[in-house]
């Protein structure tokens, strides 16, 4: 289980429809009863909970993650601003009545700085943060970065909040020149990626990595949306040739779906990056949630398959920090605890989906 995997804190993400939804929309709601069922699971298990408003009405992103991948309209109307603090408002209402199990409320994911200009999104991230703190001081109010870099961060926060988090997502996958790199490249594109995150003032607001995993490629089905192809293979839309490292590029083997097939060597680079990316984010910042608890056929991005196959630590605080030049394979016994090294109040955490397709299934 999570808990027996050394996991604390679990984030839940929920789409706007399952607290309000017009007829015209293609949605189903009734999600409530299973987001509660979740929360009694959790508090059963002393598993803490974030939830995560991840689609608003007219999308705020564009992005499938947001439950339509269409041009995004959501500041467009302020109809769509009132029914997120809507959903937010109900969100923050299950943390009131679950106050032993949810700790924090990201009260939206990735809302897209390409389409908005930040102060306009500061002012729906203000707006949200009244209506949270009117209702509880005691959970984490959590925003997200936009995509703006570290030096930028401040431009989204407000100086009178208190209690809250910056969501960072790290990933090595999503961009042309970072997918052609080889793994040692990777490797040290952790620290590099992580540097300027760790560097930010964390006086005012703390910093989570909300989203990241073991994938460096983007092989996996519908990672880059439904029918869309790879970078990797280079059948992505405006991408003209492979972009993976070798000369031959193709989704299988280490790259495929079926963890079965995985090289030694593959499995150990793996566990190479996992511990790269942990000894830091356990280390500096105020915890981290993979993405994703379990997955189909997506192994990188499975936390428990990684954790049954060794190249995820049973226990986060077991990362040690690894140079890219190590090849000798790890053990158990080579591991060693980093928990001295965190702060007290430091969650070390894990990002489940389980709710992201029943939202729109059921």
């Amino acid at each position: 289980t999570l808990a027996e995997s050394g996991i604390n804190w679990i984030r839940i993400p929920i789409g706007y429809w399952a607290f309000n939804l017009t007829d015209d929309e293609p949605f189903v709601n009734g999600q409530v009863p299973y987001i509660e069922r979740i929360l009694g699971w959790a508090q059963e298990t002393g598993l803490k909970v974030e939830l995560d408003l991840h689609g608003a009405p007219g999308s705020q992103n564009g992005y499938d993650n947001s439950g339509h991948r269409v041009t995004p309209e959501w500041l467009h109307s302020r109809t769509n601003v009132d029914r997120t603090l809507d959903a937010v408002r109900k969100m923050t209402q299950l943390a009131v009545d679950w106050e032993d199990a949810v700790y924090g409320i990201q009260i939206l994911n990735e809302p897209s700085r390409w389409k908005w200009p930040v102060s306009d999104i500061l002012e729906f991230y203000n707006e949200a943060y009244d209506i949270v703190r009117s209702m509880t001081n005691d959970v984490y109010f959590v925003i997200h970065d936009t995509f703006l870099g570290p030096n930028e961060w401040s431009t989204l926060v407000s100086s009178n909040w208190t209690n809250a988090l910056m969501d960072t997502h790290i990933y090595q996958m999503f961009d042309n020149y970072i997918i052609t790199l080889n793994e040692t490249a990777h490797i040290d594109m952790v620290a590099t990626m992580a540097e300027n995150v760790t560097r930010f003032d964390r006086s005012s607001i703390g910093v989570v990595v909300g989203e990241f995993s073991a994938a460096t490629h983007d092989c996996t089905k519908y990672i880059n949306g439904l029918g869309r192809g790879s970078r990797w293979e280079g059948t992505l839309e405006y991408v003209d040739h492979p972009l993976c490292p070798f000369e031959n590029c193709t989704c299988t083997g280490d790259y495929g779906s079926d963890y079965t097939g995985f090289s030694d060597h593959y499995k150990r680079f793996l566990r190479r990056y996992i511990d790269s990316q942990l000894s830091i984010y356990d280390r500096e910042l105020a915890g981290w949630f993979y993405w994703n608890f379990r997955t189909e056929s997506a192994p990188e991005w499975d936390y428990m398959l990684g954790v049954e196959q060794g190249w995820i630590p049973k226990f986060s605080r077991t990362a040690i920090p690894m140079t890219s030049d190590e090849e000798s394979e790890i053990s158990a016994t080579d591991l060693v605890s980093s928990a001295s090294l965190l702060p007290t109040f430091t969650p070390y955490v894990i990002f489940t989906s389980v709710l992201a397709f029943a939202l729109v299934l059921f």
